[in-house]
């Protein structure tokens, strides 16, 4: 009987092998067999354990393009075709790291059609937690171009990294994803580690149990299905057909969608909104599209009286076609609220897109309640479970080799961000070590303005992200006005990747730990001319750095906050003039940008705003 030859996804068709290093190539064929790899002009032979299992170190290769590799046993052989040498990025994190290109489209429309480069491949890892044993192996994937329909599902700052750093050098490059939306930073940290901060729940060990996860996932089902039962049974729109264009709503009250709401349209149930709107026949029998940002939790929409899209939770933004215009028409939406507040968010634009033409869809909303529902719990995702995605996701990839870590994660652990940068740390020194590249640089976004997660700490959850700079080659990102303070999701990734490379430059001239923007490092108590100051000296990088004036520092002690706007630059320092009748307590501390959403008013000469940060007054 003849052996076969398995080979990893990650080695398969496409893949991309960082070059300039040793690289691993392994498989599984039969019992102590002879394997031989050839590519080029380059012959290696191994044997295979008793097991079958095979491993052969590839000699350091320069850059190069489309290498088939030939592996054979004594009685088989297989070709495995378009193997390049480049730089291969590991992308990690949870949703802003993995939205994709096609969530982008609003914002980058043309992006997606103009992408022709073949050298920029992603592999997707799939999303497979597991506790009971430590993975080995993936159990499917393939490596993808970013090009056309396959670009669509590609982290849209993975791709305009790799856009971006191949327009300086060519170099082949290859990301591969693990971002998992909503993952809590305790997912990517190993058991061991975990145990290091007492960080497990007490449930943790049945995890390790089938049959109890198939159990709590069957309950939570069970539940979530109901709730959605009682959602249609209670609806009174839905059996009086409130989409139907026909129906009477002129008794309904009337709202605009760009006002903040009275909250007895923000509590779980379900709300209906219609609009009859008449166009310009201009546009008549044109395509158009329905923009209206996002929405808490549910949608479906209607034109006509027919459903043209619906979304099931928050998250994404709500845009539809419609297919063809018609002179007058009605739009209906079903509003499911979940969790208070719902409703839709007011700072977004709400318009029919037509060509270029943007109507405006804000005003003359008649609104009407059919249901009132009790809060729905928050489902249960066993990706969030500790431990989960290190073992099925990081784990199976600690052969490979990389250029370098980018990472964005945090929004999940801003509600509770004790020990975060100490978990953090050990998150960057243990992925350096299962990966055996110490100097593996760690490039990372410190989270952004958002002003929608109004129970997290943000500003809290920043200030933690800094102790990743505590570990040699890491670099942070500063992104304080990349957000976008009424979305969790902001578009502008290019910016963001355009930073990211940024650092992946600097963090080799930096290896101790490199911020784009000023960082500030202490705050002294001082007495100049006999006024009571606090010089605050920062980390500037070879970078000259300016404070814009009229701004607000800020004080904080005894519990309260005081503003502090006098103050001056005087070369890598800015002196806080305090009132004279201040005085400063044990506990004080001054901040900047402290709050989830602020504004920087400290830029670096390359427009790149300083960290935000609380220091206590030495």
């Amino acid at each position: 009987m003849k052996s076969s030859i398995f080979i990893p996804y990650l080695l398969r068709d496409g893949a991309i092998l960082q070059s300039n290093k040793r690289n691993r190539f392994w498989g599984y064929t039969g019992s102590e067999q002879e394997v031989t790899l050839l590519y080029e002009e380059i012959l290696l032979k191994t044997k295979s354990d008793e097991k079958g299992y095979f491993d052969i170190i590839l000699p350091a290769h320069e850059v190069s393009e489309s290498i088939d590799f030939k592996i054979s046993t004594v009685d088989v052989e297989i070709i495995l075709k378009d193997i390049c040498f480049g730089d291969v990025f590991l992308l990690g994190g949870q949703s802003n790291m993995q939205l994709w290109m096609e969530r982008l489209k609003t914002r980058y429309p043309d992006e997606i059609e103009q992408a022709r480069n073949p050298l920029l491949r992603y592999f997707e890892v799939p999303q497979e937690p597991s506790f009971n044993n430590i993975k080995t192996e993936l159990t499917s994937g393939r490596w993808k171009r970013a090009v056309g329909e396959d670009l669509k599902n590609l982290s849209g700052i993975g791709y305009f990294f790799a856009k971006e750093k191949f327009s300086e050098d060519g170099v082949p490059i290859g990301l591969i994803a693990t971002a998992v939306g909503g993952a809590p930073l305790n997912v990517w940290l190993s058991e061991e580690s975990l145990t290091k901060f007492n960080s497990l729940p007490p449930s943790y060990n049945a995890l390790k149990n089938k049959e109890y996860l198939k159990e709590i996932q069957n309950l939570d089902k069970l539940y979530q299905d109901s709730y959605q039962k009682l959602c249609e049974e209670t609806d009174e729109g839905l059996y009086q057909s409130w989409q139907d264009p026909n129906f009477d709503d002129r008794n309904w009250p009337e709202i605009s969608l760009s006002e903040t709401w009275n909250e007895k349209y923000t509590f779980p149930g379900t709300l209906w909104l219609r609009k009859e709107l008449e166009i310009s026949d201009e546009f008549i029998g044109k395509e158009g599209e329905l923009r209206f940002g996002t929405m808490t939790d549910a949608d479906v929409i209607y034109v006509n009286g027919k459903k043209i899209g619906n979304t099931d939770y928050k998250y994404p933004p709500r845009n539809y076609k419609i297919s063809k215009l018609t002179k007058t028409f009605t739009i209906a939406i079903r509003l499911k609220i979940y969790n208070t507040p719902g409703g839709i968010t007011h700072g977004k634009p709400h318009i029919l897109l037509v060509g270029e033409n943007r109507l405006d869809l804000n005003h003359g909303w008649k609104i009407r309640r059919s249901s009132t529902l009790p809060e729905r719990h928050r489902a249960y995702f066993i990706n969030y479970e500790p431990t989960g995605l290190y073992n099925g996701m990081i784990i199976p990839l600690q052969r490979l080799k990389f250029a370098a870590i980018l990472w964005y994660q945090g929004e999940s652990d801003a509600g509770s961000p004790q020990n975060y940068g100490l978990r953090f740390r050990e998150l960057i020194e243990s992925w350096q070590k299962i990966f055996k590249q110490p100097n593996l640089p760690f490039l990372y976004i410190q989270l952004p303005n958002c002003d929608t997660e109004k129970e997290a700490d943000w500003a809290r959850l920043r200030e933690e992200q800094k102790e990743g700079l505590k570990i040699s080659r890491t670099a942070m990102v500063v992104t304080i006005g990349d957000g976008e303070d009424d979305d969790l999701h902001p578009l502008n990734k290019k910016d963001i990747a355009r930073k990211l490379l940024n650092a992946y430059h600097n963090v080799k001239l930096f290896p101790n730990g490199y911020c784009i923007g000023p960082l500030a490092k202490e705050a002294i108590q001082a007495i100049q001319a006999k006024k009571n100051v606090i010089i605050l000296s920062f980390e500037t990088f070879g970078k000259k750095f300016n404070v814009e004036k009229n701004k607000d520092f800020e004080l904080f002690q005894g519990g309260h906050s005081y503003k502090v706007r006098d103050y001056r630059q005087v070369e890598e320092q800015i002196i806080l003039e305090l009132p004279a009748t201040l005085s400063l307590q044990p506990d004080a501390k001054v901040r900047y940008n402290w709050s989830n959403a602020p504004q920087a008013f400290i830029w670096n000469e390359e427009g790149y705003p300083a960290s935000p940060f609380e220091l206590n007054i030495q």
